[in-house]
């Protein structure tokens, strides 16, 4: 249990680090470098075929070697747009910045000819920072040619962190307010098609960047500025084409890495050919949304967490690499549907989970095992089997090992309890508190043809114990039954031998019940014995009083002379030794059966039975009865047989024409009420030798004794058994006026 709770804490601990971590992660789009290495090889696996449509004029190092060093007069593009006037393009994306003025001439005939040219749009350029504290400067083309051309568009490239442009941004500025520059390429697809692109429509803002599918590099259809100019090119090739006109030669600075997968880079109008082609299909890739994000990075993690109290260590870790598959292949499938889920934060957080897990979960175990094999050894019961000891090796690797020493320790040990029990002299098994039989030893197995494995107890008692006790037995063995006083329960078994049943519990290190012992003690030779020495009681209490009460008969006919005393008193005494031998011999042979007893009542007709002896020697045996009617709970007979010895005692010990004293009365002894009866006699007390010996068997000094007839020793000994089994006490001593006190201490009755 207390591993559980261990393992509970540290999992919940695991499962919020991991939890936080992956959350942290998302939110700041930590792993953005190792989500965008990702798409770019997700995205290179189904690039889009390039639109037909499009037609790019590159100023390449042809250009450059034709017409000279970059820039050219504005003279030269004036000429190109008087060409492409001609041919009639659908629409002409010019991405030269022209925001400065040159020669007053050459601008005018520049912006006449653009003015030539259908649906021309022009870039508008955004410096950053702004002057004058603003955040940014708008640098549109010079008013002439602004006013010459169809409409502007922002041409900004959107770079990630790692400076690769992924994305594109169809709008700068604030959508929802109106004031936002669309896109130059939007520009020329509003005036194609004669609406907003769809992808446009569903801006919420112009902040929303949109990962943008790349055609293979070169798929694009493009002639070279010079071949265009110098009339290269048939007109046919140009007519209703999207004509985007920019620079491709190196050394013009407009060129930018992108994730092509030959590590190189692609010109600005290429990239916006790109971007049309993505407007075309409409073919975006869209990321999914923050919190969808979350879920789908969390959801394997908590799929590993809850697995790792399922699964065995190796399918969790077949499951870690299945989950990171997945990951993957969610990946891969959003991507079919223009969706796009960066899969970093789940890969991170299971790859996070599963070896801090693993740790924790071993240290805790490790902690566990130590604690445990410490307790182990401190309890640990020596068997005579000897175990070589191992060389010194890691903590976990010798753990282990001890914990094989352990297991081993208790197989063995099982294995020694189990041939212990299985060979004891008695018949014995244990069952479960179902009342199914686990173990049988051999000898309560015995003539058990089908076994007695999980065998139901009552089917196992009606095997084994005859039908005359079946009863008793199962009486002692109900739960709800007080126990005898013994213990035990006598029974006969099928065979004829008797057996005494004990039952014992089985109980767990921690105090809970888990079945019982049942041991059957083969007592047939000593009930044998016990009934012989009924028999012998019986012979004492009948054979042995029947002579000694004829002798009495005889007696009480004729004329005593002082022979006749002598023998009427050896008879009387002969039957008294008789009376204590067989109240000895019963009082631990059966069980307490009390009533109520008025006690003056039981004390005042033993002392009237002793009148004779009293008035043979002039002894007066006064009873001072002040308990005020208080009844004990007792058995009479044996009760009234140790008031006859006290009081007896007490006369055979006074001189002639002396007193007894008998007092009676209700004390308490530690709040508990008693009733109290004082015997005291005029004797000469009880010599000092004898004092620590009163009680004990055949204990007697007749020595003090005015009688010829001597005591064997048995009288007080019964008397102080009879006291213990009625839970009450004798003291005897000497009172302060002579004489001996004796003093009998038995509870008073409910």
């Amino acid at each position: 249990m207390r591993l559980r709770q261990r393992l509970g804490m540290e999992w919940l601990a695991v499962a919020l680090l991991a939890s936080c971590v992956v959350a942290a992660l998302t939110y700041w789009d930590s792993l953005s470098r190792f989500d965008n290495l990702v798409y770019d090889q997700l995205s290179g696996i189904d690039r889009p075929a390039p639109p037909p449509e499009i037609l790019i004029v590159k100023i390449d190092e042809d250009s450059l070697a034709a017409f000279g060093k970059w820039p050219w007069p504005r003279q030269r593009h004036a000429e190109l747009f008087d060409q492409l006037a001609k041919e009639k393009p659908a629409a002409i994306g010019f991405d030269i910045l022209l925001s400065e003025p040159g020669d007053a001439v050459d601008d005018a005939n520049l912006a006449w000819a653009m003015a030539a040219n259908r649906k021309l749009f022009l870039p508008v350029h955004f410096v950053f920072p702004g002057s004058n504290g603003a955040e940014f400067d708008v640098k549109q083309p010079i008013p002439a040619m602004a006013d010459a051309a169809t409409g502007l568009g922002h041409v900004n490239l959107a770079l990630d962190r790692d400076g690769v442009v992924r994305r594109a941004t169809l709008c700068f500025g604030d959508k929802p307010s109106g004031a936002e520059w669309p896109h130059l390429i939007e520009q020329i697809y509003r005036s194609v098609n004669g609406q907003a692109s769809a992808a446009y429509d569903r801006l919420e803002d112009c902040e929303q960047r949109l990962l943008m599918p790349l055609s293979q590099r070169g798929g694009f259809a493009s002639i070279s500025y010079a071949a265009l100019a110098n009339g290269e090119v048939p007109g046919a090739f140009v007519t209703d084409k999207i004509i985007l006109i920019g620079a491709t030669a190196n050394g013009l600075g407009d060129q930018y890495p992108v994730p092509l997968g030959d590590g190189g880079t692609l010109a600005g109008v290429e990239i916006m050919a790109n971007l049309y082609g993505a407007l075309a299909r409409d073919d975006f890739v869209t990321p999914i949304p923050f919190l969808s994000q979350l879920a789908l990075a969390l959801l394997p993690v908590w799929i590993l967490l809850v697995g790792f109290w399922r699964w065995r260590p190796r399918t969790t870790i077949m499951v870690s690499f299945a989950l990171i598959l997945a990951i993957l292949l969610v990946s891969i499938t959003l991507m079919q549907f223009a969706l796009w889920f960066a899969p970093g934060t789940a890969l991170v957080g299971v790859i996070l989970v599963y070896p801090i897990w693993g740790w924790r979960r071993l240290q805790a175990t490790s902690d566990f095992m130590d604690n445990e094999l410490q307790n182990f050894h401190r309890s640990k019961i020596d068997i005579p089997i000897m175990r070589s000891e191992l060389g010194p090796v890691d903590v976990i690797t010798g753990q282990a090992e001890q914990l094989t020493h352990a297991i081993s320790h208790v197989r063995d040990l099982r294995r020694f309890i189990n041939d212990a029990l299985s060979n004891l002299p008695d018949p014995m098994f244990i069952t479960d508190l179902d009342g199914k039989v686990k173990f049988v030893n051999r000898l309560a197995q015995a003539g058990m043809e089908d076994g007695a494995q999980d065998l139901a107890l009552d089917d196992m008692l009606n095997r084994f114990v005859s039908s005359e006790d079946l009863q008793e037995v199962k009486k002692y063995l109900d739960l709800k039954n007080r126990p005898t006083k013994q213990g035990y329960v006598d029974f006969t078994s099928l065979d004829g031998q008797i057996f005494a049943m004990r039952r014992a519990p089985v109980v767990s290190d921690d105090g809970v019940l888990r079945g019982h012992i049942h041991y059957l003690a083969d007592i047939t030779e000593v009930a044998h014995a016990a009934q012989q020495r009924e028999e012998v009681l019986q012979l004492l209490s009948h054979d042995m009083r029947a002579p000694q009460a004829a002798i009495l008969a005889l007696l009480d006919d004729q004329k005593k002379d002082e022979t006749a005393n002598r023998i009427e008193g050896h008879a009387r005494r002969t039957l008294a030794l008789a009376d204590n031998f067989v109240g000895l011999a019963r009082i631990d042979s059966s069980e307490f059966a009390g009533e109520d007893v008025l006690l003056a009542e039981l004390v005042a007709e033993a002392n009237d039975s002793l009148w004779p002896l009293g008035k043979a020697r002039g002894i007066r045996c006064e009873v001072d009865d002040q308990s005020d009617g208080a009844f004990v709970s007792g058995e009479p007979s044996s009760l009234y047989r140790s008031f006859v010895n006290l009081i007896d005692n007490a006369i055979k010990y006074s001189p002639d024409g002396g007193s007894v004293s008998i007092v009676i009365r209700v004390t308490e002894l530690d709040r508990q009420p008693f009733v109290s009866v004082a015997i005291t006699d005029q004797g000469e007390g009880i010599s000092e030798e004898m004092q620590g010996q009163l009680f004990e068997r055949f204990a007697s000094d007749d020595a003090m004794a005015h009688s010829s007839i001597k005591g064997a020793g048995l009288g007080l000994n019964f008397v102080a058994k009879v006291m213990e089994r009625h839970g009450g006490h004798i003291r005897g001593e000497n009172s302060r006026d002579g004489g001996a006190c004796f003093t009998v201490l038995l509870p008073l009755a409910p």
